[in-house]
């Protein structure tokens, strides 16, 4: 849409436009997102806990993100078949039938994703392919505007970096929506900021799709926050990341093509950042980008004891503070842009510290050339992960867990094999000896193979204090991920060629 066009929709009748789009998005979201929810119950569509990075006890149903998705679709569709302006409506209309096309896309490839599983290639290049489509309608990052100098030409680097910046937050989102109502409520300060950044810059038209998006995402989250009824999935989550993505480039363009760079940044900094120590967290570890992982910043501020529903208020304050600094970079001021960037490292820096990431532990450090000795559970930790890389067959993966079982102080282990019970077989066990002890606690480990699952690790153990341990992520990742792919390595050949042994880990520095 071009300044011209923009400029014909004057503030006087954009409001009423905006608070229309935002009521019937809100509404329709309260009206639909219960009936899609008893649709994929009825159909088995269900999150299903895993012990490990889903901290929901009961399965739920996953595919909110449809509702969020009609919610915006259709507020947005009632209000230009309401509204007819000569001057500008179908100019307005291709604008917003580009983003609805492109994140239709987005929102189909994790539609097929949450119901049969799609490889991450996949995924990133049908997003890759929805940002090109809304490069060439104008959804690009041409031109950077800078508060300390004259403006940035990126040329030949337009079209990449806007493909970067439109795959890269469609993951973001993904990856933060681990907890009730987190991606959600994340999304809705972000469409927040960028319509403030809108409205603030002149434009009416992306301020009234931020307005329908915030509304759909106000209405789901009656029923997704805390307990949770329904989740967004990787189809509502996927749409969401795309969808601000283009918002907040769009929203915060000063002319046809400028874009004011820190307004994005900092308005979706909380899944920016939490994906970017994701990648570096995984390449130090020598494991591929897109393995789950529970080391998200959710997942550690969990393991410091707070409830689920206190790091979700936690995190909506971070992504309200870094929604607020954005929208101080607006009017472009240098001063003011250096004291945002000052107040949001200083504040990124000891966030990130005080949840003492793995990107800071002993193992990675030593990669990074650094020293800080590893402690005897950590070289226990390496010892599994070697014995589990050079197992040649089921035995010697039953030996590497019996040995996890006398080191980390359980007192029983069975493996069930899908294969072993339709045949009647009983489980692998393994017992300590300590049997006649009453109080214990167990872990249930489903382990997934190529077919779908394989079977299930059962692990107990004797109550310290009364009290069950808290899951140590590193060990439910070696019992779970690396077994099940060396399970998997062993049992035979996959069409494919199979899976090849896992590298082995970085041994932990000696004392």
């Amino acid at each position: 849409m071009t300044p011209e066009a923009a400029a014909a929709l004057r503030p006087a009748g954009a409001m009423p436009a905006i608070l229309a789009a935002f009521g019937l998005a809100f509404g329709l979201a309260l009206a639909l997102t219960p009936p899609i929810r008893e649709l994929a119950r009825r159909r088995g569509l269900l999150d299903r806990p895993d012990g490990w990075r889903k901290s929901h006890p009961i399965p739920v149903p996953r595919l909110g993100g449809v509702a969020v998705y009609l919610a915006f679709v259709v507020a947005l569709a009632g209000y230009l078949s309401v509204v007819r302006s000569e001057d500008w409506h179908d100019q307005a209309a291709q604008a917003y039938l580009s983003l609805l096309l492109a994140s239709t896309a987005v929102l189909i490839v994790g539609l097929l994703d949450d119901l049969a599983g799609v490889r991450p290639l996949s995924k990133i290049l049908v997003q890759a392919a929805a940002g090109a489509y809304l490069y060439a309608n104008g959804y690009r990052i041409e031109l950077l505007s800078n508060p300390f100098g004259q403006t940035l030409a990126l040329g030949p680097l337009s079209l990449p970096l806007t493909l970067l910046w439109f795959v890269g937050m469609s993951n973001a989102l993904n990856l933060i929506d681990g907890l009730d109502g987190l991606a959600a409520g994340v999304g809705l300060f972000a469409a927040s900021a960028s319509f403030v950044a809108a409205l603030v810059n002149e434009r009416w038209e992306i301020a009234l799709l931020c307005a329908a998006l915030a509304g759909a995402l106000l209405g789901f989250l009656r029923y997704n926050f805390a307990p949770a009824s329904i989740f967004l999935g990787d189809s509502g989550s996927l749409f969401l990341g795309f969808v601000l993505a283009a918002l907040a480039v769009r929203g915060s363009m000063k002319s046809s093509t400028a874009i004011a760079l820190f307004v994005p940044l900092l308005a979706l900094a909380l899944p920016i950042l939490d994906t970017a120590m994701a990648m570096v967290r995984r390449l130090l570890r020598r494991r591929g980008l897109f393995e789950p992982d529970a080391e998200h910043i959710h997942h550690r501020m969990l393991r410091r004891g707070l409830t689920p529903t206190r790091v979700v208020f936690t995190l909506y304050g971070v992504a309200a503070l870094f929604g607020a600094l954005s929208l101080l970079t607006v009017a472009g001021n240098a001063q003011v842009v250096g004291v945002v960037v000052i107040v949001f490292s200083v504040v990124t820096w000891f966030g990130v510290r005080r949840l003492e990431p793995p990107e800071f532990d002993a193992q990675d450090q030593r990669l990074l050339g650094l020293s800080r000795p590893a402690n005897e559970r950590s070289a226990d930790l390496y010892e599994l992960r070697r014995r589990i890389a050079v197992a040649q067959g089921v035995a010697e993966l039953w030996e590497a867990l019996v040995w996890a079982g006398a080191r980390f102080g359980f007192r029983r282990l069975e493996l069930w094999r899908d294969e072993g019970r339709r045949q009647g077989a009983p489980p692998m066990t393994w017992s300590s000896g300590h049997e006649a002890e009453s109080e214990c606690w167990s872990w249930a480990i489903p382990l997934p193979g190529r077919g779908g699952s394989v079977g299930r690790l059962a692990i107990t153990g004797s109550l310290l204090g009364g009290r069950p341990p808290a899951p140590d992520p590193d060990l439910l990742e070696a019992l779970s991920q690396d077994f099940c792919l060396a399970l998997d390595r062993v049992d035979g050949p996959s069409p494919a060629g199979g899976h090849p042994p896992r590298a082995l880990p970085e041994p932990p520095a000696q004392t």
